[in-house]
């Protein structure tokens, strides 16, 4: 392949709302706008078409079907039968337009969805496979045809970027992944925004961001502040993020009028306006068990919020423990103690706040996020 042309490559997003991988993406199909010209395929309209439109970043709204479920249906072979050649046919289609487009390379964004694959194999051209999700531990998610349907696809790709060492375990080398594989973190900034001293109020506002699901551990919040609160600590707690699991919500808000906290917890509801939410929060929680790199972990951290996450997956690489953040190993009770010491301790508070600042400037710009992606794709062109 000539390497001496602006690269063409054809990216696939599998949902339409601005949420962390779509984000991720837009920064990065921004920041290689001049090194790359980039065609995006979105399985639905939202937001994110819509900023891409914005950013004259070409986009087209394709239907074709997810390869994951999470409730079965029965039968499930008929429907993911019938997925998958509805996918076929879709991507031969597809597959026709990347040659008359001339595309050099596919990328996908997302590991719930083979579709990138379907068009790479097709089309005969490179595949780079963005592995952004756990799928199983995270979202408690199943492949269609079994985690071997996967694993046969990945070993087909010229390269799987994983966005965590510990998605690049899990996903690639204990799934017994072949192809060859790079980390490249998430970059969110190359210039941090300017934020006042951090100073520990009378009453500190703790907040959890995410979609309401299970998988980010909303509940373990709440019952982390019923219990600082049962000793007589003020504190508030703002769940900000749309209802994804309404079973879980409903679960929660039982819980909190049961305990008879309502005053101390509030819903926000999504919002895309993230300065609005980390400049008002005095401490960030990040409870999900299996976060596979923690976007809103490095948000926090970027506008000098001090974090108390769970010791895991890739919240344990971001978070230095003591450091730039601290880390609970358990239950509610070790997240209240470790952020009852937080709050205990002004030192402490705003020091963290300091250094996860710097953390975010040395490790997570998108200057770097940028560079090594354009390293993998020329490595890619010239083999």
């Amino acid at each position: 392949m000539r390497t001496d042309k602006k690269p063409k490559i054809l990216s696939f997003s599998h949902y339409g709302p601005l949420y962390g991988a779509n984000r991720s993406l837009l920064t990065l199909l921004t920041a290689t706008r001049d090194q790359i010209d980039w065609w995006v395929i979105c399985l639905e309209d939202g937001d994110f078409p819509k900023e891409l439109a914005r950013n004259g970043i070409e986009c087209r709204v394709v239907k074709f079907a997810n390869d994951i479920h999470k409730a079965p249906r029965f039968p499930q072979w008929f429907h993911s039968i019938k997925r998958f050649v509805f996918n076929v046919l879709a991507a031969l289609y597809i597959a026709l337009l990347v040659i008359r487009k001339r595309i050099d390379l596919i990328h996908t964004n997302s590991s719930v969805i083979f579709f990138g694959a379907l068009v790479a194999f097709f089309s005969g051209r490179k595949h780079l496979w963005h592995i952004r999700e756990f799928v199983y531990e995270d979202y408690q998610l199943k492949y269609n045809f079994g985690k071997s349907s996967f694993r046969f696809w990945a070993n087909k790709a010229a390269r799987i970027i994983c966005i965590s060492k510990s998605i690049a375990q899990k996903r690639v080398i204990e799934a017994g992944v072949t192809a060859p594989h790079v980390v490249i973190y998430n970059g969110l900034v190359d210039t941090l925004p300017e934020v006042s001293p951090r100073v520990r109020p009378e009453t500190p506002l703790a907040g959890i961001v995410g979609i309401i699901d299970p998988a980010k551990g909303q509940m373990i919040a709440v019952k982390a502040v019923n219990a600082l609160v049962k000793k007589g600590i003020p504190i508030k707690l703002e769940i900000v993020g749309e209802i994804g699991d309404t079973a879980y919500y409903e679960e929660i808000a039982a819980y909190i009028k049961e305990q008879g906290i309502s005053e101390h917890i509030q819903f926000t509801g999504f919002t895309k306006d993230i300065q609005s939410i980390y400049r008002r929060l005095d401490v960030l929680l990040m409870c999900s068990p299996n976060e596979a790199l923690g976007r809103v972990t490095i948000e926090g951290m970027m506008y000098g919020v001090p974090v108390v996450a769970f010791d895991s997956a890739g919240t344990s690489e971001i978070v230095q423990h003591g450091q730039t953040g601290l880390l609970y190993r358990s239950d509610e009770y070790s997240l209240a103690a470790e952020l009852e010491r937080l709050l205990n301790d002004h030192s402490l508070y705003a020091g963290l706040a300091g250094r996860a600042r710097e953390h975010v400037f040395q490790n997570f710009t998108i200057t770097k996020y940028r560079d090594n992606f354009i390293r993998e794709v020329e490595s890619c062109r010239q083999s």
